[in-house]
């Protein structure tokens, strides 16, 4: 019975997912997680890391990324800073034959549709104590095949609207 449960779920959250998704336009949903425990007047300067990410989406994930943070008035300092922000991606299939196919490898061997969510968690850290200050996450589903090229001048765009409506409600500095 829990087979049936989490395979509704899954197939839930693709159709909700899939029916936000267009041929033309990359959209990606944007989910808070957790808000506002922290002192964020205080804040003025964070660090940027990344965990997990394919690296050729690294450099510009991050740059759109800090675009939209920096509009927060804070300014990225790697070496002294309030907070630290870690963006993790998570891979996600949704069918369990497809688990140990890579999709950023292209394989001429094989013929077949992934299917498969592609998500970044980001945590905000308050550097003095540890803890979690804020959370969120964008995420996107992808049907592609193995190694299929990714259009960085339509997807840099989409990751910077999602980052900005994710950080909504992160507090800006007044």
């Amino acid at each position: 019975m829990k087979v049936h449960t989490r395979l509704f779920a899954v197939l839930a959250m693709v159709g909700i997912l899939a029916s936000c998704s267009t041929a033309y336009s990359p959209q990606i949903g944007s989910s808070p997680l957790l808000c506002c425990p922290g002192n964020y007047e205080s804040y003025t300067e964070y660090s940027l890391r990344t965990a997990e990410m394919p690296i050729f989406l690294r450099d510009y994930v991050v740059a759109e990324f800090e675009r939209a943070f920096d509009q927060k008035g804070l300014s990225r300092n790697d070496q002294t800073h309030d907070v630290e922000v870690v963006l993790t991606y998570n891979h996600v299939n949704l069918y369990p034959d497809q688990q140990d196919i890579d999709p950023f490898v292209r394989m001429e061997s094989l013929n077949v549709e992934l299917s498969y969510v592609a998500q970044i968690v980001i945590d905000v850290i308050e550097t003095a104590t540890g803890e979690k200050v804020w959370s969120g996450a964008i995420s996107r589903i992808h049907q592609v095949t193995p190694g299929e090229y990714m259009h960085e001048e339509r997807a840099a765009p989409a990751f910077y609207d999602a980052f900005v409506r994710v950080l909504e409600n992160y507090p800006a500095k007044s």
